[in-house]
């Protein structure tokens, strides 16, 4: 070989050796193909890899479009973390996978397999009527035209007797009878084109289009009993103590003591929203309320004027905004245009303002009046009560007769009353003073006047402060919670041992 045609070869080689990748070109399958791990004798493919981590991506952009609103980019980083989650995942799903198989769990025994092929077909039924009300709310198959007609033949009424058939003139009997004959020859006559067999392929065709086919749900319902299975058989022997419940149910009290405590208030919104309570802060009374309220008519007038009022005190406090945003402008510099084009904008929100303050000065007007008559019309109601309160009548007797109010008749406030303290935000203020202004048990106010109407309250009770009694109700639901989060436990910490005991090998290169 010649030197000069050497030296050629030497910096072709080198060159392909630099810009192979260009060269040769991109193989996608082949790429797809590589191993991104190692799971025992099981391999992970990138392509495998990389559509997991793109469904974990995309799950989690969608979680927050349709919870918040929120549309959520992602950054290199982002999609390298959940393509870091998305391989653990992975890795811990064969491992659970030869564990279920080691443990004989899969495949299923028979009966939890008879159990998910019958779980199935009830899904696939319950989803076709589903689809069916959706797609086809009007459709009706040629079984279904055959059960409605001959059931219609059967309840249609009987022919006129010969002697309510002579009342009516022949002319109109004989026009009658042709338009009925020619009606029902109509009705009669079949117009499904559909049957029961052809529309529940449909349906299960429409079913398979958005990947909901049978062996979707057999295999969605199989993992889920493998799963709890492998759950049941690690957290076996999973137990909690007496001690331990014990000394859970005093943590709990011990830290609603330092939370009521410090801000008392704080209790009876915990109560309202359903909070499982331990502890009892001073100062609580329970307090029956005897409400003769607004009628509806009158709350729907009410109603009405406090929308439009809202609507036009939003218009003026935007308006308002836009127009202190403009005049902190500074419109020297402005040509002449523009500052028309200002001035205009100007003009614009101060007619909106004015407009927007009639409105709202107008109905509140109309909502005064229609508040007085709503009163009035209560008053003597709320007065003939009040004097029977007064003078002894039974005071459950009166709420369950007179009162309005659904919150009292329901536990622990038709027993015990509402509950109230100093401070408490969530009554009207007329209502909490006229509740804490009540000096002795089983007093009972004069009329308290609020939003909702007229009110007769009873101090029904002191609540006693300090721990709740430690009931048998109490030690279940702690034992239940304390059990649940030891298997919990018990189950991750098993996976995570499994991992660990596997021969994982990574092949972080590949993932780039």
């Amino acid at each position: 070989m010649k030197k000069g045609t050497a030296l050629i070869a030497m910096l072709l080689a080198a060159a392909l050796m630099l810009s192979g990748c260009n060269l040769i070109g991109y193989d996608s399958e082949l790429d797809g193909a590589q191993v991104v791990a190692r799971v025992n004798d099981t391999e992970l493919t990138k392509a495998e890899w990389q559509a997991y981590r793109d469904y974990l991506v995309g799950y989690m952009q969608d979680y927050y479009l349709q919870y918040f609103g929120i549309s959520i980019p992602m950054t290199e980083e982002d999609v390298a973390a959940y393509g870091e989650t998305a391989l653990e995942q992975m890795i811990e799903t064969v491992v659970i996978e030869e564990k279920l198989a080691e443990l004989g769990f899969d495949p299923l025994g028979e009966e939890d397999a008879a159990e998910v092929e019958s779980y199935a077909d009830d899904m696939i039924e319950f989803y076709k009527l589903m689809v069916r009300y959706q797609n086809y709310p009007d459709l009706e198959t040629v079984e279904e035209e055959v059960e409605r007609l001959a059931a219609e033949a059967e309840a249609t009424p009987a022919e006129a007797t010969p002697d309510e058939a002579a009342d009516v003139p022949a002319d109109e009997t004989e026009a009658d009878a042709a338009a009925d004959e020619q009606a029902a020859a109509e009705d009669d006559e079949p117009k499904a084109t559909i049957t029961n067999a052809q529309l529940d392929e449909m349906l299960t065709n429409d079913l398979n289009a958005m990947g909901m086919t049978r062996e979707y749900f057999v295999q969605n319902q199989t993992a889920t009993v493998q799963n709890q299975l492998l759950y049941d058989y690690v957290t076996a022997d999973v137990t909690v103590s007496d001690d331990e419940v014990k000394a859970e149910f005093d943590s709990r009290v011990a830290s609603q003591q330092q939370t009521y405590d410090e801000t008392p208030t704080a209790y009876a919104s915990a109560e309202s929203n359903g909070t499982t309570l331990y502890y009892t802060p001073a100062g609580y009374r329970g307090v029956k309320n005897l409400l003769i309220g607004i009628s509806e008519e009158k709350q729907a007038e009410i109603d009405e004027l406090n929308g439009t009022i809202t609507t036009a005190q939003t218009a003026l406090d935007d308006a308002q905004t836009q127009l202190d945003e403009l005049s902190a402008e500074d419109t020297s510099a402005y040509d002449e245009e523009a500052k028309a084009a200002y001035d205009e904008q100007v003009a614009a929100l101060n007619e909106t303002i004015a407009q927007s303050q009639t409105t709202v000065d107008e109905t509140q007007a109309q909502l005064d009046a229609v508040m007085e008559e709503a009163f009035a019309e209560i008053l003597p109601t709320a007065e003939e009560v009040l004097s029977k309160a007064q003078a002894g009548e039974n005071f459950d007797d009166l709420i369950a007769t007179y009162g309005t109010d659904t919150g009292m008749a329901t536990e622990p406030n038709k027993s015990r009353g509402y509950l109230v303290c100093e401070g408490l935000t969530i009554y009207e203020q007329s209502f909490r003073d006229a509740a804490m202004a009540l000096t002795q048990v089983g007093e009972i106010s004069g009329l308290v006047k609020t939003s909702y109407g007229y009110h007769i309250l009873q101090y029904a009770t002191d609540v006693p402060s300090g721990p709740v009694e430690y009931t048998e109700e109490i030690q279940e639901s702690i034992r239940t919670d304390l059990l649940t989060t030891a298997k919990d436990a018990a189950y991750d910490a098993a996976i995570t041992q499994w991992v660990s005991e596997a021969d994982v090998e990574t092949f972080p290169k590949v993932m780039e």
